[in-house]
């Protein structure tokens, strides 16, 4: 109900904002603030206008995002014996994830602004070849500089878990460098474990949760599901159909970037603003593609899911997988049996029944 009531009003608030023209109020705003000297100097260039115009978006989606993140932490999980999280954490959470947003986020936008006033037409090819390199960056220092601000990573004790991590690692020729335990547990009970890095350098991460939650044996499996991932080139996929989704975007986009009419239903008048040309493209031209293309990843991301199973499976973890699978759902109250419907078109992962169901059927088949 309350997932309901927040995606409602998430909806009615991005519809009322288009119809209304509370984007054209508060670009307007940036600019009486760059010529007033807001900031300690004049900004008038329109990319110094654009990311002022941000800040003000930017914090406008922290005020009405707010109760809703407050109740789901301190009401809802908290409710249900998951949440760990003290209010000067969530207060200095927010206070890092907003400070991160104008350090990384300010120079992405204008470059990708001047990249694409630069351009010509055709800047959608520049802006693919940008948002590319931006990506692999954003791959690179996330896990090694921004999730170090946020949780501690410490080394994995030398024990017999450790000892059969690196040799399922090296069976299946996973250049592992580094295992690490993340503590988790100070935010919330949920348990996790996930895999980073490029080429040889690569990184395999515990909550430390999950070590509290399954044995040693299905803590193998759950990486065998995770290497299963990687083994079958789930990651690159991923990646490569995230890259042409951009090209196909941004392209999209110079086909209407001149269509003054446009614009104007939404308050703006020509020549409208870069920033302003894209959060319309977006919401408005994109959108109902957006959702085709979401669910047909989705779709995609399921089968994923029964493939790095079936791999898992096939290394003969296919008991404790299930066994393990079984624990976490139940420690983490996951829905182990909702609508088909419902969750074909929302849940990334199948249900846990459907998956057990799958695994069933391969151990059946091995005998």
């Amino acid at each position: 109900m309350f997932g309901m009531i927040s995606s409602s009003y998430e909806m009615i608030e991005g519809t009322a904002f288009l119809l209304l023209g509370f984007l054209s109020y508060v670009w307007d705003m940036a600019v009486r603030m760059g010529k007033n000297k807001t900031f300690f100097v004049e900004v008038e260039s329109e990319i110094g206008v654009s990311l002022i115009f941000l800040l003000l978006i930017t914090i406008v989606g922290m005020v009405t995002g707010l109760p809703f993140e407050v109740y789901s932490t301190f009401k809802i999980e908290k409710k249900h014996g998951f949440n760990k999280t003290t209010t000067s954490l969530f207060v200095s959470d927010k206070i890092k994830g907003f400070f991160l947003q104008i350090l990384i986020g300010g120079p992405f936008v204008s470059l990708l602004l001047k990249i694409i006033q630069w351009g010509g037409d055709h800047f959608y090819i520049y802006v693919w070849i940008f948002t590319f390199l931006f990506s692999i960056f954003m791959m690179t220092i996330v896990p090694v500089v921004i999730m170090p601000l946020f949780n501690k990573y410490e080394p994995l004790p030398d024990s017999a878990l450790k000892d059969s991590i690196v040799a399922l690692a090296k069976r299946l020729s996973y250049p592992l460098k580094k295992l690490f335990v993340m503590d988790g547990s100070k935010r919330s009970s949920h348990s996790n474990a996930f895999m980073f890095g490029f080429g040889n350098n690569k990184r395999i991460v515990l909550f430390d949760t999950l070590m509290t939650q399954v044995e040693d044996s299905e803590i193998l499996a759950i990486l065998g599901h995770e290497l299963g991932h990687w083994k079958l080139k789930h990651t690159v996929i991923n990646l490569t159909i995230t890259q042409v989704y951009f090209g196909a975007a941004f392209y999209t986009f110079s086909l209407c970037y001149s269509n003054d009419d446009l614009y104007a239903a939404f308050g703006f008048e020509t020549p409208v603003p870069t920033l302003i040309a894209l959060m319309l493209f977006f919401q408005t031209v994109f959108a109902p593609i957006e959702k085709v293309l979401s669910f047909a990843m989705t779709i995609f991301s399921r089968q994923c899911e029964f493939d790095a199973d079936k791999f898992s499976a096939d290394l003969g973890m296919s008991s404790d997988l299930q066994s393990g699978l079984c624990k976490i759902h139940l420690e983490n109250l996951g829905a182990m049996c909702p609508d088909w419907l419902y969750s074909t078109y929302h849940y990334s992962h199948p249900p846990l029944v459907e998956r057990l169901s799958a695994m069933m059927k391969y151990d059946k088949k091995g005998k």
